[in-house]
């Protein structure tokens, strides 16, 4: 089963600070690779995330690292983490992960783009962060970290829902 999560308000100032995301996961970020893929920026402030990439794969050492010492916005984006043992290789067999576009976010049964993963974590237009994972432990220590979240299967099953009743209109 995968769980998942929105959160439509962060503590930084901007919509979406990895940094404070990490925080939320702790030492648990150093537990995986990171793969960061479509992503935009306000500022590409290092060499580790360039702006002509595809995607860029970290440790979790390396990412959180990153992450805390440049004051980075992602205004789109999805980081999507891997257990250390799983090569790059393995994870580039299949299409990179992307925010816009991808529609397994938006239905009653939430998917993952690439099923060797653990964890995404999707800045949204700057507006809102998705995160999704095989672990509900990990999408309920975001839900209690922000307590104005939504569960992304209720969410989407209000818009299946309110889309089906307009639809009897």
């Amino acid at each position: 089963m995968i769980y998942g999560l929105i959160i439509n308000k962060l503590k930084a100032p901007f919509f979406t600070d990895l940094k404070e995301m990490f925080d939320t996961l702790g030492s648990m970020v150093n537990n995986y690779n990171w793969l960061l893929s479509d992503y935009s920026c306000n500022v590409y402030p290092c060499k580790k995330i360039p702006i002509d990439k595809e995607f860029v794969w970290f440790t979790g050492e390396e990412f959180i690292e990153t992450v805390r010492k440049h004051n980075i916005q992602f205004i789109w984006g999805v980081a999507t983490a891997y257990a250390k043992d799983i090569p790059l290789g393995d994870v580039l067999k299949y299409s990179l992960p992307f925010a816009n576009g991808y529609t397994g976010f938006w239905k009653s049964t939430i998917t993952m783009q690439n099923s060797l993963a653990d964890i995404e974590i999707v800045p949204w237009d700057a507006s809102l962060v998705l995160v999704i994972s095989k672990s509900k432990m990990i999408v309920d220590k975001f839900a209690k970290e922000y307590p104005d979240s939504q569960d992304l299967r209720e969410y989407n099953q209000g818009f299946i829902t309110n889309d089906v009743n307009k639809s009897d209109v």
